[in-house]
């Protein structure tokens, strides 16, 4: 009996042994086809810019192409959700942003994908600060003469956002409650529609991520009067944050996007896709390009992104709990 124990042991070691050297045979063999990046939003957008470029050098990294595939829509919980469904192999990564991983399960009741249980974390891209922004109207005032102006016309003024439940649009709720305005709110398919409006008059503020107005900022066509952020933009060093103006709870998180692949991808291989991305991400040749756009590049471990996405949900959520926002 000893000895026939003794063989079977010996005969599950073996199995053990040629499953892990198969699976690490596989995990360097890693890629063997073709990847692809889902992206939420629509071509051309500020994350689809990233996204391109960052898949461009990453192909050259794995020896593989990596394919760009848009796939826009209600708040970019179409295309996240299409990436949780993904095989855990490491063939397909998604952009996120801070709706799909932050503010998004705080404002829909039924997510078509859970955030944390169906991916694995990558490395953080890019933050993106919100401003406070008009167009000619107040061009000349100061941010406490804007205040003034706006609670004294009531609710004649308006602001314009990317749509119900953007973070554009919660910033601009978070404005009327901190300062006490009663701006109606204007929600737009999409940031481009609205800013249209806001250079032609016919909205007075805006909360624009940085990058979004940044060359309008720098040719005069919109004014900005403050960062709703801890600190300054560096794309703005001279536009103060709403503390320094006398609103320190006027304070949203900066927009960020960030890589994730499929929950259940084998370690080694979340571990190299990491490893390419933040030295890909860390490149002058990156950094060159997107900073001079208004973004702030910013990349981390797995682990640290995994950390900072459970604290910004928090942070949202609480946000839009006190707003009362909520979409279905």
């Amino acid at each position: 009996m000893k000895i026939v124990r003794l063989l079977l042991a010996l005969a599950a070691l073996t199995l053990l042994a040629s499953t892990a050297g198969a699976q690490n045979a596989q995990n360097q063999a890693w890629p063997t086809r073709p990847l692809r990046i889902i992206v939420p939003f629509p071509a051309g957008g500020s994350a689809d810019v990233q996204t391109r470029l960052i898949a461009d050098a990453l192909a050259q990294a794995l020896g593989q192409p990596v394919i760009v595939d848009n796939k826009p829509g209600a708040g970019g919980n179409i295309g996240a959700a299409e990436a949780a469904r993904a095989p855990g192999d490491g063939y397909t990564l998604f952009m996120a942003t801070t709706g799909t991983h932050a503010s998004n399960i705080h404002l829909y009741k039924n997510l078509p994908f859970d955030p944390v249980k169906d991916f694995a974390p990558l490395t953080l891209v890019t933050m993106n600060p919100q401003l406070i922004v008009s167009g000619a109207k107040y061009a000349t005032a100061s941010f406490s003469a804007l205040v003034a102006q706006l609670k004294s016309a009531g609710t004649v003024t308006n602001f314009g956002s990317s749509g119900v439940g953007s973070a554009t649009h919660l910033a601009g709720a978070l404005f009327n409650r901190e300062v006490g305005t009663t701006l109606v709110h204007v929600p737009y398919r999409g940031q481009g529609p609205a800013l249209n409006d806001l250079l032609g008059g016919q909205l007075d503020v805006m909360f624009p991520l940085v990058a979004d107005v940044f060359s309008f900022v720098h040719g005069g066509q919109i004014h900005a009067f403050a960062v709703m952020g801890e600190r300054r933009a560096k794309a703005l060093p001279d536009v103060p944050t709403t503390a320094e103006l006398g609103y320190p709870s006027l304070r949203l998180s900066p927009i960020w996007t960030a890589l994730y692949t499929n929950a259940g991808t084998p370690k080694p291989i979340v571990d190299r896709l990491s490893r390419e991305l933040v030295r890909i991400i860390s490149a002058p040749e990156f950094i060159d390009k997107v900073e001079p756009l208004g973004f702030e590049v910013r990349t981390t471990t797995p682990e640290e992104l995994a950390a900072f996405t459970a604290a910004e949900s928090a942070r949202w959520g609480e946000i839009i709990k006190a707003l009362d926002v909520h979409l279905d």
